[in-house]
C-alpha cells in the first residue's frame, strides 16, 4: 500500500486511492463545512439542508445551523424510516423557493435519508415502494455530503437504506448516489467514542466480507483489501480521544468501503444482520453485524477473533441481542427475513449458496445468538 497520510494537510493533497470507478466528486478538505459552503455560494445553489442533531452545539458545524431551509434529524432516535422520508419530501415541496441541491450532514443515516428523498421528490408515491433493486427511477434532486463519522461508505454508496414498514431494505439506484463528498476526517472529532469504534467497526466488516467473498469484482476486491488493512489498525488501538491519523484511516477506509461494495457484496453476518434489525428499532446496523459476526466463528473465523480483539482492546461490552429486547421468541421471523438476502448468501457461499444457508442453518445461527 502507498505511504498513508499522517496529517491534514498531506491528506487534502493525497491522490486516490481506490480502483473502483464511481462518479461521485471526492473533495479532500481541511475546511470541510467552509469549503462546501464556498461552493454553494459559487455555484448559486439553493440547498436543502438535512442535519443530524448531534452536531447542533459542534462549533464546527454552527455556520450550517443558521442556514435554511434544514431539516433536523435525531440520527440516535432511529435508523431513517420510510415515514422520515416522506415527510422530508414534502418539507422540501412545500418550499417557494425550489431547491435544486439536498445537503446531508451527518452520519450514515443521515446521509442515507438525505438520498433517499432527493431521488423521492422526482418519484411519486411513498418511499417504501421504491425499497429494492434494477427499479426505473427519475433522478432527483443533486446530493452533496459531508460525512461527520468516518466508516459507513455512504458518502460514495447509490444506495439509502431504511427502515420501512415491512422490511429494512436499501432504495439502490445510480442516482441515489451522492454528486460530491467533502471529506474531512477533523469532522469526526466530536463524535462519541461509542460511535466512533462501532461505526468503524462497521466499515471492517464490510471490507472483511467482502474480501471473503465469491461474486465481487477485481477491482472491489482490491478496495476491499486495502480498506480491511486501513480499518483494523486503528480498531486494533484503544479509540479514545480524536487523533488526526486514525481519523485519516478511517476516512480513507470509508470511502473505500464505498467503493468496494459498488462491485463487491458483503455476506452471512450482514444478512444474519437483517434479521436481527427488523426485530429491533434501536438496534443500531453496526451493533447488529457485530453481534452476527460473534456467531460466524466456522464460517468466518478470522473476522469472529478480530472481532474479538476489536471489542477487549477498546474496553467494550460484548453486544447481544438481549440488550436490544431480541428473544426466542424472534427466530423463525429473523430466520425469514434473513433467508430473503440471497444475493449476500451467494456472495458468501457461491453458486450452491442454498446447499448451505438452509433454514435450519439459519435458524441455529440466531438460537447461538439468542442464547436459547
Amino acid at each position: 500500500m502507498e505511504k498513508i497520510p499522517s496529517d491534514i494537510k498531506a491528506f487534502v493533497n493525497t491522490s486516490p486511492w481506490w480502483r473502483t470507478s464511481f462518479p461521485t466528486e471526492v473533495v479532500c478538505s481541511g475546511d470541510g463545512v467552509g469549503d462546501l459552503i464556498k461552493r454553494v455560494k459559487s455555484e448559486s445553489r439553493r440547498p436543502f439542508y438535512v442535519l443530524d442533531s448531534s452536531l447542533r452545539d459542534q462549533e464546527a458545524f454552527i455556520p450550517l445551523f443558521g442556514r435554511t431551509p434544514a431539516f433536523i434529524f435525531d440520527a440516535s432516535a432511529s435508523e431513517p424510516r420510510t415515514e422520515d422520508v416522506d415527510r422530508l419530501v414534502d418539507l422540501i415541496g412545500s418550499e417557494t423557493g425550489q431547491p435544486d441541491l439536498i445537503v446531508a450532514a451527518g452520519g450514515g443515516s443521515t446521509m442515507d435519508l438525505a438520498k433517499a428523498a432527493a431521488i423521492c421528490t422526482a418519484n411519486p408515491g411513498p418511499s417504501s415502494g421504491y425499497q429494492g433493486y434494477d427499479m426505473e427511477l427519475n433522478k432527483g434532486l443533486d446530493i452533496w455530503v459531508v460525512p461527520t463519522l468516518n466508516g459507513t461508505g455512504a458518502e460514495i454508496t447509490p444506495i439509502a437504506v431504511l427502515r420501512g414498514p415491512e422490511k429494512k431494505l436499501g432504495i439502490n439506484n445510480k442516482y441515489v448516489g451522492p454528486a460530491v463528498a467533502f471529506i474531512d476526517p477533523q469532522l469526526s472529532a466530536g463524535a462519541r467514542r461509542y460511535n466512533r469504534f462501532f461505526t468503524l467497526m462497521d466499515c471492517y466488516f464490510h471490507h472483511y466480507e467482502i474480501t471473503k467473498s465469491k461474486t465481487s469484482s477485481g477491482e472491489a476486491l482490491a478496495d476491499a483489501s486495502k480498506g480491511l488493512t486501513l480499518a483494523r489498525d486503528p480498531l486494533s488501538q484503544k479509540i479514545d480521544g480524536y487523533d488526526d491519523a486514525k481519523a485519516i484511516k478511517a476516512a480513507m477506509a470509508s470511502v473505500l468501503g464505498g467503493s468496494s461494495s459498488i462491485g463487491g457484496r458483503v455476506g452471512a453476518a450482514h444478512a444474519l444482520s437483517y434479521g436481527l434489525s427488523n426485530s429491533s428499532p434501536t438496534l443500531p446496523h453496526s451493533v447488529a453485524v457485530t453481534i452476527s459476526m460473534l456467531a460466524l466463528e466456522d464460517i468466518y473465523p478470522d473476522g469472529y477473533a478480530d472481532t474479538l480483539k476489536f471489542l477487549e482492546s477498546n474496553e467494550m461490552h460484548v453486544p447481544r441481542a438481549s440488550d436490544y429486547g431480541i428473544g426466542e421468541k424472534d427466530i423463525e421471523k429473523m430466520t425469514k427475513t434473513a433467508l430473503g438476502m440471497e444475493k449476500l448468501w451467494q456472495s458468501c457461499f457461491g453458486v450452491n449458496w442454498r446447499e448451505k444457508a438452509t433454514p435450519d442453518f439459519v435458524r441455529s445461527a440466531y438460537i447461538k445468538i439468542t442464547g436459547k
